[in-house]
């Protein structure tokens, strides 16, 4: 029933979205993709094999559609066959499912339908999504240890401070000692962690939460968020790199498949995840539409440096504008990488060391009354 419905739905819909690229910016929403990008790898990946292998696209989606197992994927790729077997182009199909099949991934179907090379579209797009998948599970591999660390660290000192601090307060106040300062501020600090831990573990979760939903529905906060990112000493330069590899790897693979420049501002715009270089993107398209050149209107918007800028220009003079973008993404990817790389060397020792000092200090501040006690019997006897 659900692809009944969907068939019958107007297929103008993707191409009025397509004439029109205004966006109301204070509404805007972030719209998470429903399917794991290695599906959608893999899946271009094998279309494209097939199409060059000169099988029709009606025949390609049915049999791609058995490749997976019942689910939204599956049904995307049924829904977009039904919609081919009934007449309409692939790209209009595949428009009809946005939450699997982005703008990207549907103007290049459209280009390499209109240009008759819809194989070697495909083929390029599987490219770009592979690349963009690898670094992806780059980072992913990269961050996995210190948020183990990290975690690790928050549960020790969580419990030591619930069990083992408050232990060790009521040995010595049986004992009628009295205590180092150093012990004293840990016991305090273990009593304010024991009486309020919902409030110490409730208000992170609930700034957290709040922080995901302005982000997702708040284009001013992302904006704002965004701007102070790129302000940060070493994260400033990881969002630069990873936004400029994104924005020219992009825009290369659309201007190389035919599509249009201005239309490939648009589509690139929407490829890219920060909004300071979203409304840059914008900017320049409006400069270019007035009859600036790419070069002179990626200058003037302040977010690239000087070597985008200038082979770029090299790109517009020669006739390779398409070629030079994707070596400056290569290039910033790779820099973006190794950046990457440098930076969780350097925080991995900070954190175990930090973590360390956090629990020697709660090992001393607990055993430093004891090593006294035993000294003053050593004296005694």
């Amino acid at each position: 029933m659900a692809r009944i419905q969907r068939r019958n739905e107007p297929t103008s819909r993707a191409s009025d979205s397509h004439q029109d690229n205004s966006v109301d910016r204070s509404d805007a929403v972030l719209v998470k993709r429903k399917v794991p990008l290695k599906h959608i790898v893999q899946f271009t990946r094998l279309f494209a094999t097939m199409s060059e292998a000169g099988l029709p696209v009606l025949r390609n989606l049915r049999i791609l559609a058995n490749q997976w197992p019942e689910g939204r994927f599956r049904d995307a790729i049924l829904d977009s066959a039904d919609m081919v077997e009934e007449g309409q182009t692939l790209s209009d199909a595949l428009a009809q499912a946005p939450e699997v099949f982005d703008e990207l991934y549907v103007n290049m179907a459209r280009a390499g339908e209109a240009g008759g090379v819809l194989d070697t579209v495909l083929d390029r797009l599987a490219n770009f999504l592979e690349r963009q998948q690898t670094v992806r599970d780059k980072t992913k591999s990269a961050l996995t240890y210190p948020i183990v660390i990290f975690i690790v660290a928050i549960g020790v000192v969580s419990a030591l401070m619930l069990f083992v601090i408050p232990n060790f307060a009521d040995l010595y106040k049986d004992m009628d000692m009295v205590l180092p300062k150093i012990t004293q501020v840990m016991i305090s600090i273990s009593e304010a962690f024991t009486s309020y831990w919902y409030l110490i573990i409730g208000l992170p979760i609930l700034a957290g939460m709040g922080h995901m939903t302005l982000y997702r529905r708040m284009y001013g906060y992302r904006y704002t968020w965004h701007s102070w990112l790129r302000k940060l000493p070493i994260v400033g330069a990881l969002v630069a790199k990873s936004q400029i590899s994104r924005f020219t790897t992009t825009f290369g693979t659309l201007i190389s498949s035919g599509v249009p420049h201005l239309e490939a501002f648009s589509i690139t715009r929407g490829a890219l995840s920060n909004e300071v270089y979203r409304e840059s993107v914008e900017e320049i398209r409006e400069e270019v539409r007035e009859g600036e050149g790419i070069a002179a209107s990626i200058e003037s918007s302040q977010v690239f440096d000087d070597m985008v800028v200038s082979m770029v220009e090299v790109g517009e003079e020669t006739g390779e504008l398409d070629r030079m973008c994707m070596r400056i993404g290569t290039a910033y990817e790779e820099q973006y990488t190794r950046a990457l790389d440098n930076m969780l060397k350097l925080i991995e020792p900070i954190m175990l060391v930090v973590l360390a000092g956090l629990v020697g200090s709660i090992a001393l501040s607990l055993f430093l009354p004891l090593f006294k006690l035993l000294e003053e019997f050593g004296s005694a006897v």
